[in-house]
């Protein structure tokens, strides 16, 4: 780069002319008096529509619909099975199909990046709706000619299911796809951490609201229409009205600030805290009334849930924006006037000799009229590299300190790898098979929590209670996770195989140590409080594993390819997991412990119907340990260079 002198006349003017974009001889970026004309008026904030607070708030509102349906199955699970007389065995395959249906998360995912965001999340709510609606209509035998052939009611209601799963996928990749669009690096994680933490909370969430405003004629298959409801209104309706067509996407400020988020914060521990207390208080009701039939509806509670719920994503429409006057971030610092003026020197020293000044000066003040630094979204420079240059992430070398500044920033590894290449790398395989367990043993509670409570003898009001704290100890899991694996790669510490931090993938063995522990519980509980306990632990283990899948496999495979590849592992851990311990396992040994001389021959009672399962999943979470510490020294040198760096 070139150096201007001042005194150097002749070349100073020639600069300024190239510079010149009015025409008339003075650069925009003469003085600093100038920049400061450039920047908008700090008395006006950005319209809210050219803001992306719209956009994510209709993202983190539909993310609880998704999450309220796909983990629910354990709380209406029992009753479909009583109401149309089926076996375990066809129970645990149309829950075993619903997860199933995860290998083709793929075509929602496309569906969503062809069509654009407002027609995936409204479509996928409308879908999701109607196979709800039909799933209930088949559930409740009032097609006869259906209720009277099993095998055929089980083929329906799995391809009924096969539906469901799949508008949910088209809702979670229009959700995650909006924020990582929309969303800058300062807010990005902040809004993937809250958006899964709703996902977590919405099986709890729903499960309260349906017993809030349940009657004594409704059974639980009458949650299935309330889901349906959720939807249309959480996410179809405001979508449709709120998000932008696709030949009208474009990527706008991101005004979001901490006080957004610790907003949204605050509404999941709030929600939390109202799922707890609803579950403890059901189970409190339970011993003193003896019955369920003393319940009542609680209109009040499903009004206090839904305004958490709602309240505060609407009232992010009304808080300050980073530009707003209104906000700490709008005051400007010294360091932050140092920098600009930094930017300013730089851009006058630039000699222009690859004929992009022009470009470099349009982005700079486009840049400073909003205060927001955009990034464009350029193909990754080793995308056409031959599959001989890719090297594998223990062996990734930086070229020069400016790409490592780069990578550094946004923790991305040199080499972008697509699916075929990641897959042919051995920590691709280690962290699928730990993640697959872990997912699995997450899925056998919640598909199979009402048998559970009903062959420990347990009244029927711990399955809702139990679900609703599974579903607050996952979502905790989720933003939890995120938050500390990120605080941990700045940790002072040379303990866990990196130069400085906690590498990320260190979690996983934390996750597989608590499936350990819960399951181990579990197999061995005959008390209420012991096996809620061991339910919530399980919870938690099953709800770190989603955030550290979506930050491990973009840091380590790289971020040009993260949709495909992220999706491959939330769509195989969840079928590969349901499948083998869910369907396979869990089954076996459910069928095998039913007594053939007692009063039901589709139901087993006692400790021994679960307990050989929990057992299983103990042994194979012991290997989890395993293959996460081999990946986290598998991985050590991407995390030594993105870690020490920070």
């Amino acid at each position: 780069m070139t150096t201007v002198h001042r005194d150097e006349d002749d070349h100073d003017d020639d600069i300024h002319r190239d510079l010149d974009s009015d025409g008339d001889g003075n650069s925009p970026l003469n003085t600093s008096t100038h920049l400061q004309q450039q920047q908008p008026s700090s008395e006006t904030p950005l319209p809210l529509h050219q803001t992306n607070v719209p956009r994510v708030c209709c993202a983190i509102l539909a993310s609880i619909t998704t999450g309220g349906t796909t983990y629910a199955f354990g709380l209406y699970g029992d009753a479909l099975k009583k109401s149309l007389h089926l076996t375990q065995s066809q129970l645990d395959t149309i829950s075993a199909v619903f997860f199933s249906a995860g290998l083709l998360s793929f075509i929602p995912g496309g569906f969503a990046d062809k069509y654009g965001t407002r027609l995936g999340i409204s479509i996928g709510g409308v879908t999701g709706a109607l196979a709800l609606l039909s799933f209930w209509v088949v559930a409740k035998g009032w097609i006869p000619f259906l209720s009277n052939d099993p095998e055929i009611v089980v083929m329906v209601l799995s391809t009924l299911s096969v539906g469901i799963f799949l508008s949910c996928a088209l809702v979670t990749g229009s959700v995650f796809k909006i924020i990582s669009c929309q969303c800058g690096p300062g807010s990005k994680g902040s809004a993937v951490g809250v958006a899964k933490g709703f996902v977590g909370l919405g099986s709890g969430a729903y499960a309260c609201i349906f017993e809030s405003i349940r009657q004594p004629y409704m059974t639980e298959l009458d949650f299935l229409p309330m889901c349906a409801f959720f939807f249309i209104v959480a996410a179809s309706i405001p979508s449709w009205f709120i998000l932008p067509s696709k030949e009208h996407e474009t990527l706008v400020p991101d005004v979001l600030t901490p006080l957004h988020f610790r907003l949204m914060y605050a509404s999941l521990m709030v929600l939390a805290m109202l799922i707890i207390g609803n579950a403890l208080g059901q189970l409190h009701g339970d011993k003193t009334a003896k019955s369920n039939d003393a319940a009542h509806s609680n209109y009040f509670m499903a009004l206090l849930i839904l305004t958490a719920w709602w309240g505060p994503i609407v009232a992010q429409a009304f808080l300050p924006q980073k530009n707003d006057p209104r906000s700490p971030m709008a005051l400007r610092t010294e360091q932050d006037s140092n920098d600009e003026e930094d930017e300013e020197e730089t851009l006058l020293n630039y000699d222009g000799d690859d004929g992009n000044t022009n470009d470099r000066i349009n982005h700079s003040q486009s840049e400073m009229s909003t205060g927001i630094a955009m990034e464009p979204i350029l193909p990754s420079r080793l995308e056409a590299m031959s599959d001989d240059e890719f090297v594998d992430e223990e062996e990734a070398e930086y070229d020069t300190p400016q790409q490592q500044q780069r990578h550094d920033s946004t923790f991305e590894p040199v080499n972008d790898k697509n699916l075929m290449q990641m897959l042919s790398t051995s920590s691709a395989w280690m962290m699928l098979w730990s993640a697959t367990i872990l997912a699995g043993g997450g899925t056998v509670e919640t598909n199979n929590l009402g048998q559970m409570v009903e062959s420990l003898g347990f009244s029927k009001v711990v399955v809702p209670a139990t679900l609703a704290l599974f579903s607050v100890a996952q979502s905790g899991g989720r933003v939890i996770t995120g938050a500390i694996s990120e605080s941990a790669l700045n940790y002072n510490t040379r303990r866990c195989c990196i130069d400085k931090g906690i590498p990320r993938p260190f979690f996983f063995v934390v996750a597989s140590f608590a499936a350990v522990l819960s399951h181990a519980m579990l197999a061995t509980a005959t008390e209420e409080v012991y096996f809620v306990f061991g339910v919530t632990l399980s919870g938690i283990a099953f709800g770190m594993i989603w955030p550290l899948l979506v930050l491990c496999v973009g840091e380590i495979y790289g971020t040009a390819h993260v949709g495909a590849n992220y999706m491959f592992y939330d769509g195989v851990t969840s079928a590969g997991g349901t499948f083998l311990l869910s369907k396979v396992v869990a089954q076996e040994v459910y069928e095998g412990h039913i007594d053939p001389n007692g009063s039901s021959s589709t139901t087993c009672y006692g400790q021994a119907c679960f307990r050989e399962t929990h057992v299983v999943i103990v042994i194979l979470s012991l290997t989890c340990i395993v293959t996460s510490a081999m990946l986290q020294y598998k991985t050590r040198n991407v995390y030594n260079k993105t870690g020490s760096q920070r």
